[in-house]
């Protein structure tokens, strides 16, 4: 028997889509262009971590450009995803592999900076601005590789109305695998593993030349000086942290998601209020990608001073 569900949900996504993208677009579109102005001034670039966010702010940059306006063009014209095949496979390819880099180029920062404060002298070379660079090129390869099944096994579902992957055996384990690791939970534990490790290794900095301070030196100067590295320091980690713990949470729906499909994909059957849930359960979820993207430059400026101050510069 019929119900209204279906259409409830078809109305409830293409508002979701008009003003959540749009939103995207709005703040987000500005944000990583601001990212990309600041972060390309000389005293950003010659800094080895600068440039992976550097890299990731045009990466994310296209991410919000090509993933909101495909869906705004679709609320008003015929949607591309479900009436022109190569469109079908074209975007989620672009899409993940934008999300990819721009996750894990992150994530390399934060190792970035780990060594950075490394005491080890072996592990501090890997904080420069040519390894930096070098690294960016290869995780931009990596990242044109890994969803390359996109391309072969995405496919326009007539039934549902919607393009969707294929979920046949090996690429259903693949996709799941390739998501939920590669995607989710490596860049997340990576970025946590090393603020804890970062903030371990300025707390052994700080000790070390406590205990090398001459205790002749004016106290002023020494108070002023520990004050300074401290506010530093709390700057850095508050970044990690923040970027962290919001990229865990932003990733939960779309993992959960991920799983789902995984399963349910298999179900030769399903009704049309079923099919409806998933079609705006995936709607949801795909939005919820972008958090990430559009949010990196507020964050940034939530949480740094420094930041604050060169935006003022502008």
């Amino acid at each position: 028997m019929p119900t209204e569900l279906p259409t409830l949900l078809a109305s409830a996504g293409l508002q979701l889509i008009r003003y959540g993208y749009s939103s995207w677009l709005i703040f987000g579109v500005p944000g990583c262009l601001l990212n990309i102005i600041i972060l390309s001034r000389r005293q950003f670039r010659i800094t080895s971590c600068c440039n992976y966010l550097l890299a990731a702010s045009v990466v994310l940059l296209i991410l919000i450009c090509f993933g909101s306006a495909a869906n705004l063009y679709a609320l008003d014209h015929p949607d591309p995803m479900t009436t022109i095949r190569a469109f079908c496979k074209s975007r989620p390819y672009i899409v993940q592999s934008t999300v990819m880099m721009g996750r894990w180029l992150v994530a390399i920062a934060c190792i970035d900076r780990y060594a950075l404060t490394s005491r080890s002298s072996r592990i501090r070379k890997f904080a420069q601005v040519h390894i930096a660079r070098y690294t960016i090129a290869c995780t931009i390869v990596v990242g044109l590789i890994l969803p390359i099944h996109s391309i072969i096994y995405y496919e326009i579902n007539s039934v549902a109305n919607i393009c969707t992957l294929l979920y046949n055996g090996p690429i259903a384990s693949y996709h799941s695998i390739y998501t939920i690791t590669m995607g989710g939970i490596l860049p997340a534990t990576i970025m946590i593993t090393t603020a804890i490790l970062i903030r371990y290794n300025l707390a052994m900095t700080r000790n070390f030349y406590g205990k090398q301070t001459n205790p002749n030196n004016g106290t002023t100067r020494s108070i002023a000086n520990s004050s300074a590295q401290r506010i530093r320091d709390q700057q850095a980690l508050v970044m990690l942290f923040v970027q962290a713990i919001f990229y865990c949470i932003v990733q939960i729906p779309q993992l959960a998601r991920t799983m789902y499909g995984a399963i349910a994909n298999n179900v030769s059957y399903k009704s049309a209020d079923r099919l409806a849930i998933e079609k705006f359960t995936f709607t949801a979820t795909e939005m919820c990608a972008y958090l990430f993207p559009v949010s990196t430059f507020y964050l940034y400026v939530l949480v740094s001073r420094i930041f604050r101050h060169e935006l003022y510069a502008i």
